[in-house]
C-alpha cells in the first residue's frame, strides 16, 4: 500500500510515518520502480509504535522493544547496556503504576455505570393499593411521623422537637384506629403511603366519630370542622407518604382510591390543608379552595371536589 492508505487507516500523519522510518521503526518494502511499498503488517506496527510513544517511550528504546512484539519474538541482542536497561525497567515500571492507575479508574466508571444503568434499565413496579388492615399499623404511623415532621399544623400542634415523635406516634395509631374498621384507610406498597378518609355518615349515624381534643389540636378542631358541610361528603383527614418514597407518586395513588369512591357514591370530597405548597397539589386532582381562615396564627384552606361534580 502507499503511505497515504497507511495514514488513512492509521490515523498517523504521513509525515510521522517518515519520521519512524528515519528513526528505524518502519521498513517499507521496494517495489520495481523505486516507490516505497507498505505491508499489511505494518498496520499493526504504527499503532504498536504509537502505543509505546503514549506511554512515554523515547524512540531510541523504541527500537529495541519493538522486536518483541513480534510473533515469534526475533529480538536479538545488541547496544543493551546497563543505562538502557536501567531506563527500560524504569519505563516498564512507570507503565504498571499507570496500568494500576487506569485499573481503578476503569473499575470506578464501571461501578458507576452499574449504578445509573440499574436505575434506568430497571423500571419502578407499580404501587400496590390495598385497604389497610391492622398489620399495616406499624408501617402507617412510621409513615406519618416522617411525613409530618415539618408539616406546618403538625408542628404548630407539637412544636416541641424532643416531643414530637412520641406525640406523632399517639395522634397517628389513634387516627388510624378510629378510621380502619370503617374501610376507609388505604396504604400503598404496605404503606410507603397511606390515606386516611371518613365516609359519609349513614342515615343511621353509622361513621367515625372523633372524640374531642384537648389543646391546640383541640382548638383547631373545634374551628375548622365545624367550616365542613353539614351535608353528605367524603373527608380526607390524613394524607401521607413517607419522604424515603417520595418522587414515586404514591400519595396521588393511594389518593385515588378514596376520590373514586366518592365519585362513585355521586359525593364531594373535602379536606383542609395549612401547607401552601399542597393548595397546587391538590388542585391538580380536582380540588378547589372553597374558604380561607386562620386559626391563631396558622392558615387553613378548606379544599373540595364539589365544582367538579356540578
Amino acid at each position: 500500500m502507499r503511505i497515504g492508505e497507511l495514514s488513512a487507516r492509521t490515523g498517523t500523519p504521513a509525515r510521522l510515518l517518515r519520521y519512524y522510518e528515519e528513526q528505524g521503526l518502519l521498513t517499507p518494502e521496494r517495489r520495481a520502480n523505486g516507490y516505497r511499498d507498505y505491508g499489511e503488517h505494518l498496520v499493526d506496527r504504527v499503532q504498536q509504535i504509537r502505543g509505546l510513544l503514549e506511554s512515554g517511550l523515547p524512540t531510541r528504546l523504541i527500537r529495541n522493544v519493538l522486536p518483541c512484539l513480534d510473533n515469534p519474538c526475533s529480538i536479538t541482542i545488541s547496544d543493551a547496556g546497563p543505562e538502557v536497561v536501567a531506563q527500560l525497567r524504569y519505563e516498564r515500571d512507570r507503565m504498571d503504576a499507570r496500568i494500576a492507575c487506569l485499573s481503578r479508574n476503569r473499575d470506578a466508571i464501571d461501578a458507576y455505570l452499574s449504578k445509573v444503568t440499574s436505575k434506568v434499565i430497571q423500571p419502578m413496579s407499580e404501587p400496590v393499593v390495598t385497604l389497610a388492615t391492622a398489620e399495616h399499623r406499624d408501617a402507617v404511623v412510621a409513615t406519618f411521623v416522617a411525613a409530618f415532621a415539618t408539616d406546618p399544623a403538625m408542628r404548630w400542634f407539637m412544636p416541641d422537637d424532643a416531643t414530637y415523635p412520641a406525640e406523632a406516634a399517639a395522634m397517628a395509631g389513634a387516627l388510624f384506629d378510629l378510621r380502619a374498621g370503617h374501610g376507609t384507610v388505604w396504604v400503598a406498597d404496605g404503606g410507603a403511603a397511606v390515606a386516611m378518609w371518613d365516609a359519609p355518615k349513614s342515615p343511621g349515624g353509622d361513621g367515625v366519630e372523633h372524640p374531642p381534643q384537648a389543646g391546640r389540636f383541640g382548638l383547631y378542631q373545634s374551628i375548622v370542622h365545624t367550616k365542613l358541610p353539614r351535608t353528605p361528603h367524603w373527608y380526607l383527614g390524613v394524607l401521607a407518604t413517607h419522604p424515603d418514597h417520595r418522587g414515586r407518586k404514591l400519595g396521588r395513588t393511594v389518593l385515588a382510591a378514596g376520590l373514586a369512591r366518592a365519585k362513585a357514591d355521586g359525593l364531594p370530597a373535602y379536606l383542609e390543608t395549612s401547607n401552601p405548597k399542597n393548595v397546587e397539589v391538590y388542585r391538580s386532582v380536582g380540588f378547589e379552595v372553597v374558604r380561607e381562615l386562620h386559626v391563631d396564627e396558622l392558615p387553613v384552606w378548606i379544599m373540595s371536589t364539589a365544582a367538579a361534580l356540578s
